[in-house]
């Protein structure tokens, strides 16, 4: 009987896509060896996906073309699919960019997809991705972390004083006031007694200049001590914190401030000029929601 065109090609087609596929590489094939079919059945951390084997080999480097190389033994379900124990809700942006490079992951999910591809060793995906506002954000604020340990460790620091404030009150929104060292620094206000006008950066009195108990001055607001920074390191100190605790769930609100406490005053008697100094010390308040 004659075989028509027609079914000779579905036959054809038919023994491609089932033909086992070896290893790359010379010499015999070993036994022991797995053989992975041109169609390839997966399931990543419970969620099925199928490829092909050239899709899923597409960069060398990369972890998904070692585990189907043939060099390694890959286990499966009982199902007969490849398994992969791995997170594989965002595996599909991952197939969808090596089928096709344009193929980038919606913004809700660079994040994820980021580190899927880093995960699975995917650099030219990595790569675009990590250009991503959010990924070049993160990847600094991390660094920073590993640059100034401190930061971290005044980071757990607030977290732990923020579970105590909501012990005590219940209350959803809390306020911590931070404050970095730096030098003395001082206001001097006159209030004129015939008008009631007040003005700011007066001189300061050589009284106050000789008065030594101001020297000794320590602001009452702050719930934390920071330590000496430089304007840079306290800027990017602020910005750490505010990722850190977005990732714990919070909304944080940064408002700079002074001290504004009276340290020493000058009185004339009733109605006549005053001068009251004040300490000008930079305060940093934190409202977390």
């Amino acid at each position: 009987m004659q075989t028509s065109p027609a079914t000779s090609t579905r036959q054809q087609t038919k023994q491609v896509l089932t033909m086992p596929l070896q290893r790359p590489g010379n010499g015999p094939h070993n036994a022991d060896s797995p053989l992975f079919h041109f169609i390839v059945p997966l399931n990543v951390g419970g969620h099925h996906y199928t490829s092909t084997l050239p899709v899923l080999r597409k960069y060398e480097e990369s972890m998904l073309a070692a585990m189907f190389s043939g060099r390694h033994i890959v286990v499966k379900d009982k199902d007969d699919r490849y398994f992969i124990e791995r997170d594989g809700s965002n595996f599909g942006h991952i197939l969808n960019f090596l089928r096709n490079s344009s193929r980038l992951p919606p913004l809700d999910k660079v994040k994820d997809v980021y580190h899927e591809a880093l995960y699975y060793g995917i650099k030219p995906l990595a790569d675009i991705l990590r250009r991503h506002r959010s990924i070049h954000e993160e990847e600094e604020v991390a660094r920073w972390a590993e640059q100034c340990p401190a930061a971290q460790e005044k980071a757990d620091e607030i977290a732990d004083l923020l579970l105590n404030k909501f012990a005590d009150t219940l209350r959803r929104t809390s306020r911590v006031v931070l404050q970095f060292d730096q030098e003395p620094c001082w206001e001097s206000v006159h209030l004129t007694g015939s008008t009631g006008e007040t003005l700011g950066n007066y001189y300061k009195p050589y009284a106050f200049r000789q008065d030594e108990g101001h020297k000794d001055h320590k602001c009452p607001l702050p719930d934390i001590s920071m330590g000496e920074m430089s304007e840079k390191e306290r800027e990017k100190t602020l910005s750490f914190f505010d990722h850190h605790f977005e990732k714990l769930g919070y909304k944080v609100e940064v408002v700079a401030g002074e001290c504004r406490e009276a340290v020493w005053s000058q009185k004339e008697g009733s109605g006549m000029d005053s001068i009251t100094i004040y300490c000008t010390k930079q305060i940093n308040t934190l409202t977390f929601t």
